[in-house]
């Protein structure tokens, strides 16, 4: 969709917003057919009842306590933070045992947390733990007074009418609406992150919208869907036609498309329920409902894959069964979210929640299929975006990405065409994802460590080219948040041979770097292999650095290393080389490297080009890490020095067998006997790759002028290949 079309969208939401919404309470997330629903469904769906048992736990629980509201005091994991954010937990789980069983005791425990809330709110200051640009005040951070109005506003809405006119006015008057407006406009950084393009500014709209709803409060809506200024330049619809991509990629990366999916489809949903005249669930092409399905495909076995700011999060998490929910009760066509469903055994007592768990026991499922996909980023689809090449379809399948992307906001990483693998249900080439420690309090109040910006967000921590010890821009943000890298081509259409190219301009000075990277299924190899190619060219003399990651234990190496066995020192003293132990040297004389390692029950080996210039490193993350933040994972680095243009060329193979149970190891040694690179130009590359069976294949990519439909021929080395579109790949005549 262009902008002008957007905009014009927009607009007519703006003029079609109706001067009074329904009323009805329940009537935000929980409605009164969906209680009616839940009554009559009881005891006929399992996992169902469980998520409703777990729910009227908490609030019983809750009801045998006496309720704590503490002066504000912690950061995250602390008692204080903990406290609130149970307060909240308890206050919806309360509202929504109170729809369901009637019973009084669970509306009064709401109307006296909300008293004492209220008595409170007006007395507090900012929170005196001051980490964040944008401190709450029964938070740290505003986020999170943010994440505790959105749960509270369900609980208003769904005890409004229990609680009397006068105590109501009381609540209204002294804790929500100036948390609308402290959130909305508190100081100059609120204001701003209300009306951001960023997660932060979802979760504000969302909270303000909800409570707008709640309260009947036209005004607090308007600000929440089209901005402060109400003009539809900002706010929650804004963010729509911002944040995602045609394809449904949020550019945080998939990790915060996880977290920002919450408030995204909780207020949408509410926004169905309230105004269903805007059916916000079709906005923008039903870009909701593409974002839940590409979240549900940036996974490995449920687990989010680690791009930029990333923890351990899977398909389990509270968040994605929102989402999954949501996106199923509004689009009930898209059966393949049940086996989502199934797989996370919980639902939302919600309307959504009993529409979906009835759905999954209706259907007979098929396992939801994760397919390859090359996914745009940038809200118009033109700002690269990050491939997904995967082989098989089967928890062992094989899965690479392949990151060629905008920066992702203030929480991205200094790695342009950077790739991750994954293989046999197991991380192989990891991405290192974020320092942090969430929610524990003695881990930097539970925050992003310092080293989160030392080490994970500098270049030399992913599996990609840093040049000259420097990171990609510099690391500065400002920089890196004015270009993106590029796709040349991609090819996903053969499960033989999967293919994706990227570009790299400008994260340095006159250095173009260009990787191409196929995912090979074929008789010859055991598993499915990796083939990279990564070129850099530049007006001037460089040193390259290569680093890969990998999960597993180091086996062998084909040329000499010497171990640091009594003293350790660092790769380097910035830009991420200070937290790298160098444990071992090496160099060959021979034209290949290669490293083998073992991870599970199998063998991996890169073989890659050499030369005897080459240096190889084995280096481990650790170093400079006094409070021990840091992760102990090792690398396998190549380093290329003084060289102005420089090809890479390596192939990755899973390979073998070890079982350690029953005693058997099998074919420990990589299959490859030798890789070639005969052709390197501006235009084209030409990979020989001869296997110990005397099986010989070429690669071939374009390097410039791509185009599907273009004949080629080459002269390789004496071998002339005709091929038409941007690669070629077979088999030759030894």
């Amino acid at each position: 969709m262009n902008r002008v079309k957007a905009k014009i969208i927009t607009l007519i939401l703006l003029f079609t917003f109706s001067a009074s919404y329904a009323k009805q309470h329940p009537g935000l997330f929980l409605t009164s057919q969906g209680v009616k629903e839940i009554k009559k469904s009881l005891g006929k769906y399992p996992a169902f009842d469980s998520s409703y048992l777990e729910l009227k736990n908490i609030a019983d629980a809750a009801l045998r306590s006496e309720i704590t509201v503490p002066i504000p005091k912690d950061g995250g994991g602390g008692y204080t933070h903990e406290k609130h954010k149970n307060n909240y937990y308890e206050m919806n789980a309360a509202g929504t045992l109170y729809q369901i069983t009637g019973n009084k005791k669970y509306a009064q425990f709401v109307r006296n947390m909300l008293m004492e809330y209220a008595s409170m709110y007006p007395t507090l200051g900012l929170h005196p733990d001051v980490k964040s640009a944008t401190p709450g005040k029964l938070f740290w951070q505003a986020l999170n007074e943010s994440v505790w109005l959105v749960h509270t506003a369900n609980a208003y809405d769904c005890v409004y009418n229990y609680i009397n006119e006068t105590d109501r006015s009381y609540i209204e008057k002294n804790l929500f609406y100036p948390m609308a407006e402290f959130i909305s406009n508190g100081n100059p950084n609120n204001y701003e992150v209300f009306n951001k393009m960023h997660n932060h500014g979802t979760w504000a709209t969302a909270a303000v919208g909800m409570i707008g709803y709640a309260m009947d409060d036209k005004n607090l809506v308007d600000m929440a869907l089209y901005g402060s200024q109400k003009d539809g330049k900002t706010g929650f619809i804004r963010q729509l036609d911002v944040l995602f991509s045609p394809d449904g990629y949020f550019t945080e990366g998939p990790y915060y498309q996880r977290y920002a999916i919450w408030p995204f489809m909780t207020f949408a949903q509410v926004i169905e329920n309230q105004q269903p005249e805007l059916k916000i669930f079709g906005y923008r092409d039903g870009i909701l409902n593409k974002a839940v399905n590409t979240l549900v495909q940036c996974a490995y076995n449920g687990e989010i894959f680690y791009l930029n700011d990333a923890l351990s999060k899977t398909y389990k998490t509270q968040e994605i069964i929102y989402a999954v929910d949501i996106a199923f009760e509004n689009d009930p066509s898209n059966v393949s979210l049940l086996d989502i469903a199934r797989q996370q055994e919980s639902f939302i007592v919600s309307d959504a929640g009993i529409a979906t768990a009835k759905a999954l026991k209706k259907y007979k499922l098929k396992p939801t299929y994760l397919g390859s996909l090359v996914l745009s980023d940038g809200q118009n689809g033109d700002e690269g975006g990050i491939a997904i090449l995967r082989s098989g379809n089967t928890d062992r399948q094989t899965c690479l990405t392949f990151k060629a992307t905008s920066h992702g906001l203030s929480h991205g990483h200094y790695d342009k065409l950077s790739i991750s693998l994954y293989d046999n249900g197991n991380s192989i080439l990891p991405d290192y994802g974020a320092v942090r420690f969430l929610n524990i309090e003695p881990k930097y109040g539970g925050h992003y460590t310092q080293e989160n910006y030392s080490w994970a967000m500098q270049t030399i921590a992913h599996n990609t080219v840093t040049v000259d010890e420097t990171s990609h821009f510099g690391a500065n943000i400002k920089v890196s948040s004015d270009f993106h890298s590029d796709f040349q081509y991609s090819d996903i259409s053969n499960p033989e041979l999967q293919i994706v190219s990227g570009v790299e301009n400008n994260a340095y000075k006159g250095v173009k770097m260009q990787r191409t990277t196929a995912l090979l299924k074929n008789e010859s190899f055991e598993f499915p292999v990796a083939i990279d190619i990564f070129r850099v060219n530049s007006d001037s003399v460089h040193t390259l650095d290569f680093p890969f990651y990998y999960k597993g234990q180091m086996v062998s190496t084909n040329f000499n290393i010497q171990k640091n066995v009594t003293e350790l020192k660092t790769l380097g003293t910035k830009n991420g080389y200070q937290h790298l132990w160098l444990e071992a040297t090496g160099k060959t004389d021979k034209p290949n490297a290669c490293f083998t390692w073992v991870n599970g029950n199998r063998f991996y080996s890169i073989t890659t080009l050499s030369n005897s210039d080459s240096e190889f490193k084995m280096a481990r993350v650790g170093a400079n890490d006094p409070n021990f933040n840091l992760r102990y994972e090792p690398c396998f680095m190549i380093r290329q020095p003084n060289v102005d243009n420089y090809t890479f060329v390596s192939v990755i193979e899973p390979h073998g067998l070890y079982d350690l149970s029953k005693e058997v190891t099998v074919n420990y040694q990589t299959s490859i006997a030798n890789v070639e690179m005969i052709l390197d130009n501006h235009d084209y590359t030409v990979v020989k790759i001869t296997l110990r069976d005397n099986k010989v294949y070429l690669l071939a990519t374009v390097n410039n002028n791509f185009s599907k439909k273009a004949t080629r021929t080459i002269d390789a080395n004496g071998e002339t290949i005709t091929f038409t579109g941007n690669y070629y790949f077979k088999e030759i005549k030894n």
